[in-house]
């Protein structure tokens, strides 16, 4: 099948809520900050115009921290309480917050399953249940998140904004946020394994009015590209399910790696902290 690079935008509401039911990404006070300054983290899941807000969970949180200038530290939070993390950033730069939970178990009536496996852009689970006869069978997941955000800190950087941090399914920028302008292409990578995942949907979707979502596959090197029409607060979110082996003793019949990236698009003033 020949994967186009282009986007696909679905810009009505009813069209995007069952899209992104199932998303999950980290809302940061917002993307642009000042050395000093507190940015309160909150975890994120459903859509950006319907969301709800994750408590701090440390049963759950494999990892959650900042990655910046000098190098990674956990991010603090208190226990039970949403927002789930707080970051005070002592150094101008760029950061990453990243967060990654545990694996979870879920079980999905057979109809919303298969609506969920079309939505995701999952045609190859879709086919492979129906090739074993499964399509009665309620879906059995057991499912877990990679999420980053992108903080610029102080004046805008233009080198560091692509660097990868090893989580198992990751996005990452190839273009800079910061310095997009309008109508500029926007190219995310997308890696599995620490290696470019061809053929993968994508879903970029605006987190403030009006609540756009542009969809894209990803080409030969791993790549998704979007035109965004305007700036602001993005997220962009994809989903790896594959058959779940006995050797990883998961709960369920698939595993579901969750990914998404979070950032600002477009420049703007230097915040400065009072």
């Amino acid at each position: 099948m020949k994967i186009s690079p282009a986007a696909v935008l679905l810009a009505l509401f009813a069209s995007a809520l069952p899209l992104s039911a199932h998303d999950h990404w980290l809302a940061p006070t917002h993307f642009r900050g000042a050395p000093g300054e507190r940015l309160d983290l909150t975890l994120c899941v459903g859509h950006p115009s319907q969301y709800e807000l994750q408590i701090r969970d440390p049963r759950r949180s494999v990892r959650f921290e900042s990655v910046g200038p000098k190098g990674a530290k956990p991010v603090p939070g208190v226990d039970g309480k949403s927002p789930a993390g707080i970051f005070r950033p002592a150094d101008a730069g760029l950061y990453w917050i990243t967060y990654q939970s545990d694996h979870a178990f879920v079980e999905i009536a057979p109809e919303k399953y298969a609506q969920y496996l079309k939505d995701e852009g999952l045609e190859e689970v879709l086919h492979e249940r129906e090739q074993r006869g499964e399509n009665a069978l309620p879906g059995r997941d057991s499912y877990a998140r990679f999420d980053k955000a992108l903080l610029c800190i102080g004046d805008v950087a233009t080198d560091g904004f692509e660097r990868a941090l090893g989580l198992p399914i990751e996005l990452v920028a190839e273009t800079n946020p910061f310095t997009w302008e309008r109508q500029q292409e926007l190219v995310l990578r997308l890696e599995l394994d620490g290696k470019p995942r061809a053929g993968q949907q994508v879903k970029l979707m605006r987190l403030a009015a009006p609540f756009t979502i542009l969809l894209a596959r990803t080409d030969e090197r791993g790549r998704a590209r979007f035109t965004p029409e305007l700036g602001g607060g993005w997220v962009a979110s994809t989903v790896h399910q594959r058959r779940a082996t006995p050797e990883q003793k998961l709960e369920g019949d698939w595993e579901g790696l969750w990914a998404s990236l979070s950032f600002e698009l477009g420049a703007s003033a230097p915040v400065v902290a009072h």
